[in-house]
């Protein structure tokens, strides 16, 4: 998007603006014979070799491309499998989670339509995304792939947003729908803030971006509470409006809201 465009939301939960998702179809989605755990030697082989070898000199150059800095990146180092709650706001959303968790393994929640992208649908799940299934069965299977992730001490990220709304610089709300996943497995949750400073030099180029992230939400903060998912979806949202806020985000576009979001003046 150019600096200053301007951006007309007519649906806050539903409205997707990233370009990726122009190039979804739903001719493939994830269903009852969907795999998610792949017992396969060569496919584990391959799948390593792409994470930890390839992967890691890519997301280092685009981190250093958009300037990412990030703080705090040890609570996620001394966690240990948890689940991670990001905005979403720019493509490279998918590789952060891979930069807080080095080199301990990442796996990032999708929607459906995620392996939809002809060759990119056997490329995806060995870099560690993990589509929402479509199916009463393969729903179960997808709750026992991120079980079985974070009791192996993985990260697992989701983005409660769901669409991608690039470089806005507000937080939109979410259901707590999504944390349920910490609550069922009794494992931490934490959230983390994309927010986006303009460049010193250059300024006409894209922000760069600032990567927070909060503090470790236990288990134990919610034993007792009489909804648990909404207990840490409430701490999680005010944590990443108070920090956009702190952090004062900067609006490269603007967005034209027909309902109020947490939206901070530019």
């Amino acid at each position: 998007m150019k600096r200053g465009q301007t951006v007309v939301v007519r649906d806050e939960r539903h409205d997707d603006f990233g370009s990726a998702s122009k190039r979804f179809t739903k001719v493939h989605l994830a269903d009852d014979e969907y795999v998610y755990v792949h017992r396969n030697f060569w496919w584990r082989l391959v799948a390593a070799f792409l994470y930890y070898i390839l992967v890691p000199p890519v997301a280092v150059v685009l981190a250093l491309f958009h300037g990412v800095l990030i703080h705090n990146r040890r609570a996620v180092r001394r966690t240990g499998g948890c689940y991670l709650y990001g905005n979403h706001t720019h493509w490279m959303d998918v590789f952060i989670p891979f930069l807080l968790s080095f080199p301990r393994r990442a796996y990032v929640v999708a929607g459906p339509t995620a392996i939809s992208v002809p060759f990119v649908r056997h490329l995806v799940p060995m870099l560690g995304c993990v589509p929402l299934n479509v199916t009463p069965a393969g729903k179960d299977s997808f709750r026992k792939a991120l079980d079985r992730a974070v009791a192996r001490g993985s990260v697992v990220a989701i983005f409660p947003e769901s669409h991608e709304w690039p470089y806005f610089n507000g937080i939109r709300d979410f259901t707590p729908y999504s944390f349920t996943y910490p609550v069922r497995t009794h494992r931490p949750a934490l959230g983390y803030v994309v927010t986006y400073r303009r460049r010193l030099f250059l300024r006409w180029r894209p922000p760069h971006m600032t990567v927070t992230v909060g503090q470790p939400i236990m288990p134990d903060e919610w034993a007792g509470a009489a909804d648990p998912k909404q207990l840490i979806r409430d701490r999680v949202h005010t944590f990443m409006c108070d920090t956009v806020r702190q952090k004062k985000s900067y609006a490269w576009v603007r967005y034209e809201l027909t309902d109020k979001l947490d939206q901070p003046p530019a």
